[in-house]
């Protein structure tokens, strides 16, 4: 029989630190696997919550019974900061006694928790671009990701940026985000030998930003680079460049634009408008997580790649689960994921995904691996072409 609860838990402020070391010996022995959710169901962007319970929710619903396992969720609202998260975190090990940690999804909470969960001792799955939460010399190593890293996602930016003679701007939230986002191109640049010629902040909520285009229009630039957290803000600038007339060939911008740019947006802002991502967005898997979520909660997944992320992860973590027949036998459940054959998200299958030294789903090094993005005339989203193809030819 599958047992699946989500429990929606208040933050409570818990004094007594993380267990260090492997907690296998100790707490229940009930059967029931508990996943442990941090997310900011309050606060600035919810939709990281929202977008982290659903497809969590949806995965264990395809999976529990596959795998022969009762799951329950637990979740704890971080309130989108990093104080937040350390105590969501702690109630999660101590009081909640969870078998995995999954989230936090904002990389600067996850940056927060990091050592925490990596002495707690068990499984920790995440979504979290941040580089620097990745850590793959601790042996052993507790933590998995299921999306890219945000270095390997500015490399492949950055290849194709620079491709051909542009003359790239930038332009960034004015958060933790956006200016880890600039920084990343400006070393890819520089590795590169390439220059930039503007780089613009926008602050978040921003309604007007036409004074930062026509700067970068004065800089001579083409190709525009947006690292932006919201697909609102997002669209605040793409209605800024096509107000101001700024000739860009191409303006490349991040996932986080599927959040809501399109309903907020018109189709002058998105004709030159790209991202890429490692996964085929507009096939059948997608197409299918997508109608199955909106059946379920009445509306389209939000941040459609993190859904995708999430599902992954549970997939990862019950299949190793489910190997070892112990969700308390945290040693064993680590090296289990380490050891996986295959991780699926549905009928994508990603083989030999982890490794004793390797805990990223996604490698950069390969162009053809990754996909270019747009939009069509309706502003549905299209792929235009593998990465490598659109360096040589065009995209």
């Amino acid at each position: 029989m599958k047992k699946f609860a989500a429990a929606a838990l208040a933050v409570a402020s818990v004094a007594s630190l993380a267990a260090c070391g492997d907690d296998s010996s100790s707490g229940r022995e009930d059967g029931v696997v508990r996943i442990g959710l941090v997310g900011p169901e309050t606060g600035a962007a919810p939709q990281f919550y929202t977008d982290l319970l659903r497809p969590v929710e949806l995965a264990v619903a395809d999976l529990a019974d596959e795998y022969g396992l009762d799951v329950e969720i637990v979740t704890v609202d971080d309130k989108g900061t990093p104080d937040g998260a350390s105590a969501a975190v702690q109630q999660l090990l101590n009081t909640e006694d969870v078998d995995a940690i999954f989230g936090p999804p904002q990389s600067g909470n996850a940056l927060q928790v990091a050592e925490v969960i990596q002495r707690s001792g068990r499984p920790w799955l995440s979504a979290a671009l941040a580089p620097e939460i990745m850590d793959e010399s601790l042996d052993p190593n507790w933590l998995f990701r299921t999306n890219y890293n945000a270095s390997d996602l500015s490399s492949v930016v950055a290849q194709y940026l620079f491709s051909g003679d542009s003359t790239v701007g930038i332009v960034h939230s004015a958060d933790a985000y956006g200016q880890s986002g600039a920084e990343s191109i400006e070393a890819e640049a520089e590795e590169l030998g390439a220059d930039i010629a503007a780089v613009e902040a926008i602050q978040p909520g921003t309604t007007d930003f036409s004074a930062g285009i026509s700067r970068l229009a004065a800089a001579g630039v083409d190709t525009v680079f947006l690292a932006i957290t919201a697909g609102a803000d997002t669209a605040t600038v793409t209605k800024a460049i096509a107000q101001e007339g700024l000739a860009a060939d191409r303006v490349v911008t991040n996932a986080t634009i599927l959040a809501d740019f399109a309903t907020l947006a018109d189709p002058e802002q998105w004709e030159n408008l790209v991202f890429i991502d490692p996964r085929d967005l507009t096939g059948d898997t997608v197409a299918g997580i997508a109608a199955d979520y909106e059946a379920e909660y009445g509306e389209a997944p939000i941040i459609p790649t993190n859904v995708y992320s999430w599902m992954a992860a549970v997939d990862a973590y019950l299949q190793a689960v489910a190997e070892v027949g112990d969700a308390r036998d945290f040693d064993a459940v680590r090296e289990a994921m380490e050891g996986l054959e295959e991780v699926s998200v549905r009928d994508d299958v990603y083989e030999k995904p982890f490794g004793a030294g390797d805990h990223e789903i996604y490698e950069p090094e390969d162009p053809s691996q990754w996909i270019v993005f747009g939009f069509d005339g309706e502003g549905a989203l299209e792929a235009r072409g593998d990465l490598g193809t659109c360096i040589a030819d065009g995209c």
